[in-house]
């Protein structure tokens, strides 16, 4: 095999040799970037300020009325 020879297989295999350009990396760390982004800000844009609706146990059954489509009962 000459140098000439050398060169044009050089060329043919440029995409798998391991002296390729890792771009993968990048997209990695760009989408991970743009994903703590979005919890950031999201954080930020519907902070909710510590009133935590309470359910409480009477409230289970009615809840399950509406999930059934059945007309709740009068106690």
């Amino acid at each position: 095999m000459n140098e000439r020879d050398q060169e044009l297989l050089d060329k043919q295999l440029w995409g798998v040799s391991p002296s390729a350009p890792q771009t993968g990396d990048a997209l990695l760390f760009a989408c991970v970037a743009a994903f703590l982004g979005g919890l950031v800000i999201g954080s930020i844009l519907f902070a909710h300020n510590g009133n935590q609706t309470q359910i409480t146990s009477r409230d289970v059954p009615t809840a399950l009325t509406f999930l059934n489509n059945s007309p709740p009962t009068l106690r």
